[in-house]
């Protein structure tokens, strides 16, 4: 066996449940040796064998903590003010607020902390742009760099999962009858998979993300990473921008219902006050529009991106269904309302079909209806004021 093949039968021991020392010093020499794009290889090996990013976060962490002794050695070079730099400033931040809460957590008696500890776990939620980026900018240069790093959606899962338990948090601590053992099983959940996330992050991610993208992949990252915030930090200088309106004096879109320039046809799709998403036949992101107020962070990084790529694990396989009702032509539109951040979204995915009626791709449609839904009465053209 070489090298991959004798680490894949060690991960394959420790997700059966076996991890004495006798495995390990017989996979030692290798567990030492080991580099970040490697575990991308095993890991995407495991995903193509049929096994889940959930069922395999039951055993990373007692991985992490061995591979970590090999991993950590390696130095990484990083160009500052740069988007990697950026990502790495924000986790210290972030441990750096998670070292404060530890600090509210030294006494037993939380109840007389809890405005104080709502305050600080709320403050958390803004770390949320960190894993966004990682999303919609990071994750999809890996995967279109090289099929081996579509194992990213096990880190996907991990956000969620992040999400879902500072969420359970948050709940307990607003909560009439406070439950405080339910709360210090939360905390500690949440702390283990946060840190564990920016182990992860710096040990495997950035490293391979350093070693396989291009300095002008990076430098696009950078730019791209202005449209979704930052966490923590002071935000960088953002370099000149760029005419997103690319001007063709000869391009004109004709149909029977009229004609518009390139600029005119840009113009009118961003204006539309929601967010469109265009996914092809071949299920790759072809196109989305730029709202004044976008409701789900979108980023260049995503053009070419599977569809499938672009949502958590949990729900490819109701994104996989309904674009087969489509290409079947069982459906032409599925249509989903949640409650999200105080607002009421309405989200639709319509089957574009040419004159032959031969599928063409889906159409995500995301509007923020809440207003919408207040509306009593009317108020006549004339009343605009």
């Amino acid at each position: 066996m070489n090298k991959i093949e004798r680490i894949a039968a060690y991960i394959e021991e420790i997700a059966r449940g076996k991890h004495t020392m006798e495995l390990y010093r017989k996979y030692e020499e290798d567990i030492l040796s080991v580099e970040a794009d490697e575990l991308f290889t095993l890991f995407f090996n495991r995903l193509n064998q049929g096994e889940t990013p959930d069922q395999i976060l039951l055993y990373l962490d007692r991985l992490m903590h061995v591979f970590a002794q090999s991993l950590k050695t390696k130095e990484m070079v990083i160009n500052p003010d740069s988007f990697i730099d950026h990502m790495i400033k924000e986790n210290f931040e972030m441990a750096n607020r998670l070292d404060q809460i530890k600090k509210l957590l030294a006494s037993s008696d939380y109840t007389e902390k809890k405005v104080d500890l709502i305050e600080r776990f709320e403050e958390l939620l803004d770390f949320n742009v960190h894993y966004v980026k990682k999303e919609n900018i990071l994750f999809p240069y890996l995967e279109k760099s090289d099929e081996r790093f579509t194992g990213v959606s096990i880190m996907w899962t991990l956000h969620d999962q992040m999400r879902k338990t500072l969420k359970n948090i948050l709940q307990g601590l607003k909560e009439v009858e406070f439950n405080q053992k339910a709360f210090i099983i939360d905390v500690g959940r949440y702390f283990f998979q946060v840190y564990g996330l920016i182990q992860k992050e710096e040990y495997i991610l950035y490293p391979v993300a350093l070693k396989t993208l291009t300095t002008q992949q990076h430098d696009q990252m950078r730019k791209q990473s202005f449209e979704i915030g930052f966490a923590f930090i002071e935000t960088p200088a953002e370099s000149k921008k760029e005419d997103s309106i690319l001007e063709f004096a000869d391009w004109i879109y004709r149909s029977e219902t009229g004609e518009l320039t390139y600029e005119q046809l840009t113009l009118f799709v961003n204006a539309l006050p929601v967010d469109c998403t265009l996914i092809d036949e071949h299920n790759k992101v072809r196109y989305f529009t730029r709202p004044k107020d976008r409701i789900f962070p979108r980023s260049p990084a995503i053009i070419g991106r599977d569809v499938q790529n672009c949502h958590p694990a949990d729900s490819v396989d109701v994104v996989n269904k309904i674009i087969e009702a489509f290409r079947n032509n069982e459906r032409d539109v599925a249509t989903f309302w949640i409650d999200m951040r105080g607002k009421k979204l309405l989200i639709q995915y319509y089957a574009l079909r040419n004159t032959q009626g031969e599928y063409k791709g889906t159409l995500e449609v995301s509007q923020d209806i809440t207003d919408i839904q207040k509306l009593k009465g009317q108020r006549r053209l004339l009343q605009w004021e």
